[in-house]
């Protein structure tokens, strides 16, 4: 059995810290599955070329996930939420 949703074929994985702050936010993987998968590009600043930055927006509230691609797999580094400015 697998727990891990996948995306391109690799497990989605998350460290302890992006796990604490999907929990407060009451998210989970499957969550950050959907924003990899039909959220945009949204980096503010350049990343390393392995790090994808993908935001997905609801309402005027929009939600961030950071992930690393590690090769075998890909690891979320940081999960957030924020409020779009007008």
């Amino acid at each position: 059995m697998n727990i891990f949703p996948r995306y391109q074929n690799k497990e989605l994985k998350a460290t302890k810290n992006s796990a604490e702050e999907l929990w407060q936010l009451k998210k989970d993987l499957w969550d950050v599955l959907k924003i990899l998968e039909k959220g945009y590009e949204c980096s503010a600043s350049r990343r390393k070329p392995n790090i994808l930055e993908k935001c997905i927006q609801k309402g005027n509230i929009i939600f961030k996930a950071v992930v690393a691609d590690c090769e075998d797999y890909f690891l979320l580094i940081h999960f957030g939420k924020f409020t779009r400015r007008k």
